[in-house]
């Protein structure tokens, strides 16, 4: 299922949200956010919209791509300094996967200084329309 959708979002196909950070923007799909963040889930489901455009503040561009990376192909590869600020955007953006993971299995060291992490769900309080977000990580899925 996630090769398929990660097909969609590398041609394009029936995209149907976009996403803004920093002045620059991407792709993706409602359904894919929804099931792996409570807060788009949320957000689409409040503002209901063919193609809505979503402006994130206070978030990187690249911690945004980080997330979506890591919702369409289930693990994302981010240095160990990139690590709080890519945390703190998947709790702001209640990643699933990404938050609510005990401190002793946050960080299981592979190479170097990329870090892996396992699957699990987010709930953290985002800011409404226009979250802040500031950390990248590294998880797999199983």
């Amino acid at each position: 299922f996630i090769s398929m959708f990660t097909t969609l979002l590398n041609t394009q196909t029936l995209v149907d949200v976009t996403l803004a950070a920093e002045g620059k923007h991407l792709q993706a799909h409602k359904v894919v956010l929804s099931a792996c963040s409570t807060y788009f889930q949320a957000l689409f489901m409040d503002n209901p919209s063919r193609h809505p455009i979503v402006i994130l503040k206070d978030v990187t561009f690249a911690d945004l791509r980080t997330m979506v990376d890591f919702m369409y192909y289930g693990e994302v590869n981010v240095t160990e300094e990139q690590l709080p600020q890519v945390l703190d955007t998947a709790k702001t953006l209640k990643i699933k996967g990404l938050t609510e993971m005990p401190d002793s299995t946050l960080l299981t060291r592979s190479q170097g200084t990329s870090a892996d992490f396992p699957t699990d769900s987010a709930d953290s309080q985002p800011h409404a329309a226009s979250p802040s977000i500031s950390p990248r990580r590294k998880r797999g899925r199983r």
